[in-house]
């Protein structure tokens, strides 16, 4: 289930049936299967209206007629636990009625209202969830509770999502060989806010199958991107895992999918050859080289950017840009203005009877009332040099690697990284060449993130990335020289010459 702004989304009914499906197959692969049957105890920690708990129950029905050559129905056989009295209570129902169809009556149902973050001293064989996705950012209240308990305190990571909670009480929760599957974002595999859950799942298993969607599974849920996966608790057996994204599918062992980082990139033998020669060719990571800054946090816009210059604000008035104006190599004029007012910044009467307007809503910001900035500052203004010395421009969110050069005066939000040097000899156009070019981006579609059709280019992930970065003056030079001719005119057979001398360093 995920539950968010007050609502909640229900697992479809097919893609439930599905991960039944598989979960019981792997359950029954091996063994007695009267025994297995006997011995099944599973569980959905955030069950909801039962729409995972329903096709389990029908198919331990279909089993124990096969098996006992009766229908049959055990109490202990199924538990479901949630907190929304309503859905629990259509779920009983739904359940009742599957039984009835079946001819059995009378059976007391293993579901209620309970807190499952809270259970302890009981184990399952199999849990199956869809459990709910909240950010911490608008759930403080919510997340502190949690990071209050011995069991919060063991996971919690700063920015991580309210269902990373659910995976790793479910691997506490299932006793040894027990299995999981679970559908939720996918964005934990490279997050860097899932580190411990991640860690959780390497020291206390292995992956079986895990299937990645480009898409959204719910129809009221567009923009989320959804995983399914399938994980048994049991070290000993490194069985190869079978991966199917976006319809493309192999098989990889459990011990190949974590990166140095302790990510999880998801490669078939093809891709991983590419990444072991980019990292065997390669002498720095970007972060060796360059800075890479986040732009302004106004906290409140409306107050802070102009839609056209205004002469008499001349003395605090920025070009401000959107990072739809960053183009390959090159960025488009600014159409705004900022105040930009940092810590350095005395502000005249003219600029204060401007502000006063917005005083309530700019003084209720956090930085304001902990007293770190005054009312009348950006909230994150940063280093001003950032913004104004030469720099690689990055857009956060960009469907390709759109990355463009500036030495003139460019402030932007946070949704645009700046990239500067860490020291004065660093060649910056042979690395915008090399962001630039096809490497660089086949690079960041097997190890970075995505939102949907869009990578995202965010700080952490573009340092991690690796850069051959030669000593020679000749080869910077002669890929300076060529960034320079797209910069002031973009060539395609320009940039095959740039992609090109990429693929001979790294030996592609």
């Amino acid at each position: 289930m995920k539950k968010q702004n007050n609502y909640s989304i229900y697992t479809p009914e097919k893609i439930a049936s599905s991960m039944v499906n598989d979960i019981f197959s792997e359950y029954f692969k091996n063994g007695n299967k009267k025994q297995l049957l006997d011995n099944i105890r599973i569980c959905d920690i955030s069950c909801g209206s039962g729409n995972l708990l329903i096709p389990a129950v029908e198919k331990l029905l279909k089993l124990s007629k096969e098996i006992y050559g009766i229908y049959e129905f055990k109490k202990e056989w199924v538990s479901g636990f949630d907190l929304d009295e309503h859905a629990l209570t259509e779920a009983k129902l739904k359940i009742k009625l599957l039984l009835l169809q079946y001819n059995i009556d009378n059976v007391q149902l293993n579901i209620q209202k309970l807190n499952s973050l809270e259970l302890d001293n009981v184990k399952y064989n199999i849990i199956i969830g869809n459990p709910p996705y909240l950010g911490e950012k608008n759930n403080r209240e919510l997340f502190q509770k949690i990071k209050a308990t011995n069991f919060g305190k063991k996971y919690y990571e700063s920015k991580m999502d309210y269902f990373y909670f659910f995976i790793e009480k479910a691997v506490e929760l299932l006793e040894s060989n027990g299995l999981l599957i679970y559908l939720t974002t996918n964005y934990w595999l490279r997050a860097d806010s899932g580190q411990i859950l991640r860690n959780t799942l390497k020291e206390n298993g292995n992956f079986l199958k895990i299937s990645i969607y480009d898409n959204s599974l719910f129809n009221n849920a567009i923009g989320q991107h959804n995983i399914i996966f399938l994980w048994k608790k049991n070290l000993s057996e490194n069985t190869p895992i079978f991966v199917d994204i976006v319809g493309k599918q192999f098989q990889v062992s459990n011990n190949e999918i974590y990166d140095t980082y302790n990510k999880i990139v998801l490669a078939d033998d093809i891709e991983r050859q590419f990444n072991n020669k980019i990292q065997k060719y390669s002498n720095f990571l970007l972060d060796d080289l360059v800075n890479i800054n986040q732009g302004i946090i106004s906290g409140y816009d409306k107050a802070f950017v102009f839609d056209k210059y205004d002469d008499k604000f001349k003395e605090y008035l920025k070009p401000f840009y959107k990072n739809k104006d960053i183009e390959k190599y090159t960025h488009k004029k600014n159409q705004f203005w900022i105040l930009y007012l940092d810590k350095n910044i005395n502000i005249n009467p003219k600029l204060e009877e401007y502000l006063n307007p917005f005083y309530d809503r700019l003084a209720k910001r956090r930085e304001v009332t902990s007293q770190r900035i005054k009312w009348w500052q950006l909230q994150w203004a940063r280093e001003q040099n950032i913004f104004e010395e030469p720099k690689i421009l990055v857009r956060q969110r960009c469907k390709t690697n759109n990355f463009a050069y500036s030495d003139t005066k460019f402030y932007g939000s946070a949704d645009i990284y700046f990239i500067t040097k860490k020291t004065e000899d660093i060649n910056l156009f042979f690395i915008l060449g090399y962001m630039n070019s096809k490497i660089f981006l086949e690079w960041f579609r097997f190890n970075g993130k995505f939102k949907g059709k869009n990578f995202e280019f965010y700080a952490t992930p573009l340092k991690e990335t690796p850069i051959y970065y030669p000593s020679d003056q000749k080869e910077l030079l002669f890929i300076e020289n060529l960034v320079k001719k797209q910069i002031a005119s973009y060539d395609e057979q320009t940039q095959e010459i740039i992609d090109n001398y990429f693929y001979a360093i790294f030996n592609i």
